[in-house]
Formats: C-alpha cells, structure tokens, sequence
C-alpha cells in the first residue's frame, strides 16, 4: 500500500505517516491557540513545575508557591493538601534549593534522592491529578479565539484561564496571603480586622461564619501569630483554615463563567499637528 502511494508521486515519511504530512505545525502556528483558556493554563502549569524541580528559597515561598498552583488548577487541587505539606518538615525541607535552608527547616536534612522523590510525588499526586481535573472542568465552558502569546510564556497571559474574575480574586487572595506572611505589615487589631474582613471578601464567604470573630480575639491563636509576624504557626493557620476556603472560591468561579474571546483595539497615536 505505501508503494503504491509512493508511486502516485505523494511524499511518504519514514514512519509511514504520509497522510498526515499537512497537519505539519508550521513556524506560524506554534504560538496559536484557539482554546487559549486551555493552553494558557497549561503554559502556567509547566511553569510552576518548573518551580517544584528548581526548588524555593523559603517555606514562605513553598505557601505561596502552593496556592498558586490552587489558582492553575482552578481549585481542584484537595482542601488538605496545604496542612499536610507544611505540617511535615521534613518534606518542606527537600522543597527548599539551599542547604542551610533545609538544615533550618528539618534537624534531619533530605539528601538528593529524597529531594527528588519527594518533588516527584507531589507532582504526580497533587499537580497532575488536579491539573487534570482542572481541565475537565473548563473544557465544555472554553470558546475559540487566538492567544500567540500565553500559551509559550506564562508570563504573558493577561487572565488566568482565561476567566477575569477567577484572576481578580486569584490576586486578590494572593495580597491578603503576602500581607500577613510580611513583618510589619499587621501591627495592631485595627490591622487584624481589616486583614480577616479582607480574607471574608477573597473567599466571597467561604471561610467559616467564626473566622473573622476568632482572628480579633486577643487571646486567640490568630491574633498572636498575626501581631507578631511570620511563623511556623502562622503558616500552619494559613494552611488550615485560609488557603481551603480560598481554594473552594476558586472552584466556585471557575465554573460560573465561560471564556469569551476579546478584540483588541491598538489606538495608534498621532502625530502633533502643525
């Protein structure tokens, strides 16, 4: 069959794909998607796996770096993975690029096959089962339009997934986290107030009914851990109760509304009269 093929003149490829010669991905498509939801998300997935192998600089970065892999997964990632992950310090530590890093961290310092083994387990039990089901849950609700520039670079995606709110509130919850993981940045109760009626709005009510009357309790766990900068507690606490109810918001808006293609207006400048 391929020599007949061959001698009607049709170019055939060492692996007998002749038919497929024209799906050929040409230079100009490489950067084009037409599910830019789907494809961009994926681009911001590699780069947070990229992350992961590379390793962070801190336990901070490592919640960070956790909730930010929530927001890609459109909140499928599960509610207790965060408490289970920073809860175990040893696991934090084979996160951690630096030796005097994990040292800090664990009195029994991960060598570089329990750095890797422990990366490659949460990758394969947390980022690509929830990135998979990431995509379930956007692909009935994603429409065409042309992305040539997220789906390559991470970095150049203007919404996640595609969806404007889930990224507003995505930004927004990050800020909140950053503010109470800085020193100095939450001083007193006023700024313990507004930081918890902060964390009711990213989560649009998703934390329990108590949180903000338990975070301005004086004698509480929040407020001491809040008051007196970043701590172990302070990330377990984030970790607990903040980061899931964050999660179920992201969830929540990564299925309320579909992905909308947008034209793009260049205003092009004119030049000064006269």
């Amino acid at each position: 069959m391929t020599e007949a093929v061959g001698a009607l003149g049709d170019p055939v490829s060492d692996d007998g794909h002749h038919a497929l010669q024209w799906l050929g991905d040409g230079e100009e498509q490489s950067h084009r998607s037409f599910a830019a939801a789907l494809d961009g998300l994926r681009a911001q997935q590699r780069h947070l796996q990229r992350s992961l192998e590379a390793g962070f600089a801190s336990r901070r970065e490592v919640l960070e770096w956790s909730h930010a892999v929530d927001v890609v997964a459109a909140g499928q990632t599960p509610d207790e993975w965060h408490f289970e992950l920073l809860t175990d310090r040893w696991e934090v530590a084979c996160l951690l690029e630096d030796d005097d890093a994990r040292a800090a961290v664990s009195a029994d310092v991960p060598d570089a096959r329990g750095r890797r083994s422990v990366r490659q387990r949460v990758r394969s039990r947390v980022l690509t089962p929830s990135y998979q089901r990431a995509l379930s849950t956007l692909r009935e609700r994603v429409g065409e339009n042309t992305d040539e520039e997220g789906v390559q670079n991470a970095t150049t995606m203007r919404w996640v997934g595609a969806r404007p709110r889930l990224h507003q509130r995505a930004v927004e919850q990050h800020r909140a986290l950053r503010t109470a993981l800085s020193d100095g940045r939450i001083t007193g109760y006023a700024a313990v107030a507004d930081w918890a009626e902060e964390i009711v709005h990213v989560t649009e009510g998703h934390v329990d009914d108590e949180f903000a009357a338990r975070a301005t309790a004086r004698s509480g766990d929040w407020y001491h851990a809040l008051v007196n900068g970043p701590s172990v507690r302070l990330e377990w606490l984030l970790a607990q109760e903040v980061l899931p109810a964050m999660n179920d918001l992201l969830a929540t808006v990564a299925t309320d509304a579909n992905e909308r293609a947008m034209d793009t207006v260049r205003v092009r400048e004119e030049p000064p009269s006269g």
